[in-house]
């Protein structure tokens, strides 16, 4: 089934993010979403085709790039930036699409340029580029013996400058493994809203919406979707509130900390309100859940999903959690700090972010979690809790942080609790009380936590 003649087809819709998010500086998952909503009857081949391509242009952009400036006559950066994105796109269907034959994707190529009305000079560019390429001409990666950075880069479409870290840090097989569990595509899963459904009830739900899904291998109130016929986020279950996108590892850090209905909580950090909902929906909605979020439009997202989550219980707040807070001392059961982070754990879901983290980014973040553990410290009641979680897997961000805390706060000790952890998962709670999961061992997203309780 091919698009009408009003409906764009998933090159010019792929072309149209991937060109505006380098336009706007805006994440194409934001931008995925907007587009997928305006044309919800776009079929099922071509809404795969325009996921395909636009995630697998950001997770292989820097190898694309690679090859394509060792083809061009003009040095890479001075090629116009939507022909930039046009190469793109045609060298990733060369190089990693079996099933779209060459010749297509370089017409196609040339298409989508005319379609935007670059000169014809342009064209021919774009032309003779992925000519040599489908043509077998792509040139050789560095070798690993001679450069072991250039060559890991090349090879896996990951900065110089993390490959150097990780190379620095964990050995050569080590950090092989992880950009190669990087590269993956990551499987789709869902938090259950067990306050209006249950697993397998949702299961049997899904299965009438044409969704073919499975109990997640770790965490009790998540599902797997395994297949599915139209967008996920246009369901009817999903529109009534049963569940949401949430991977397993943040439904486990969740999980960590000790709750029961009636209790007074304060998440700092609430985002789109994922961790939010399990939160209030482990309070059964009974107490106060307190979520704090900068950002007016996560906010927005956090209210939209509450809604649909039927969630009474939880009052956004815009403030910063880096300044003091708007809460008495000593009067919360728990506080959870949801630290923005570098977010090097989550590489396989969110793949631009190979090319938007930059390395003097990295110290940007252990000052505001810090001071967001601060600013918490105060907070909880004698015997309250710290729950803080990334989704990096930088010492620097984690443990390190942690201990620094531990050392000038010594009204908190590290809470160990593996029971509190599904049994499946509780291998993941090391002593003396960090919890992390990797992509590479778990097939999980990289995140860490660490409940600390007051004194």
């Amino acid at each position: 089934m091919k698009p009408g003649p009003s409906q764009p087809s998933a090159r010019e819709l792929a072309l149209h993010i991937l060109a505006t998010a380098q336009a706007q500086n805006r994440h194409v998952e934001d931008l995925l979403a907007e587009v997928l909503k305006k044309h919800p009857n776009l079929p099922r081949t071509e809404r795969a085709l325009l996921l395909e391509l636009v995630q697998g242009v950001k997770r292989w952009e820097l190898r694309l790039d690679y090859v394509l400036s060792r083809l061009s006559r003009l040095p890479w950066r001075k090629v116009h930036p939507l022909v930039r994105q046009i190469l793109r796109l045609g060298a990733y269907q060369i190089l990693f699409l079996n099933k779209i034959p060459v010749h297509a994707a370089v017409a196609e190529a040339a298409n989508l340029a005319r379609s935007r009305r670059l000169p014809a000079s342009h064209v021919g560019f774009t032309n003779a580029i992925l000519r040599r390429l489908a043509g077998g001409e792509a040139p050789p990666l560095p070798s690993l013996e001679e450069d072991p950075v250039a060559a890991l880069a090349a090879a896996s479409a990951h900065p110089d400058w993390l490959v150097a870290r990780w190379l620095c840090r964990y050995g050569l097989e080590q950090t092989q493994a992880r950009l190669a569990a990087n590269n993956q595509v990551p499987p789709l899963i869902v938090l259950v809203n067990t306050r209006k459904t249950d697993v397998q009830s949702l299961m049997a739900r899904l299965a009438e919406e044409g969704v073919r899904a499975m109990p997640c291998d770790y965490s009790p109130v998540g599902l797997r979707f395994e297949d599915f016929e139209q967008a996920p986020a246009t369901l009817p279950s999903y529109r009534e509130g049963l569940w949401l996108f949430q991977d397993e590892a943040a439904q486990l850090a969740t999980l960590l900390l000790p709750l029961v209905p009636g209790q007074r909580v304060l998440e700092m950090g609430a985002g789109r309100g994922g961790k939010t909902a399990l939160l209030g929906q482990r309070l059964n909605d009974c107490g106060v859940l307190l979520a704090v979020d900068l950002h007016r439009r996560r906010l927005m997202s956090l209210r939209q999903n509450l809604g649909r989550w039927g969630l009474t219980c939880v009052q956004p707040l815009r403030a910063d959690a880096t300044q003091p807070l708007p809460v008495k001392p000593g009067r919360l059961d728990a506080v959870v700090i949801d630290a923005p982070c570098s977010a090097l754990g989550i590489i396989r879901r969110h793949p631009e972010i190979k090319t938007r983290l930059q390395p003097e980014d990295l110290a940007t973040f252990p000052p505001r979690q810090r001071r967001m553990l601060d600013r918490a410290a105060p907070v909880p009641k004698s015997g309250g809790y710290l729950l803080y979680i990334t989704c990096t897997t930088e010492p620097e961000e984690n443990e390190d942080l942690v201990k620094a805390f531990l050392a000038d706060h010594p009204e908190y000790r590290l809470l160990f609790k593996p029971e509190l952890l599904p049994p499946p998962a509780r291998h993941f709670l090391e002593a003396p009380g960090f919890f992390r999961t990797a992509p590479v061992q778990h097939n999980l997203d990289g995140f860490f936590a660490a409940v600390l309780r007051r004194r």
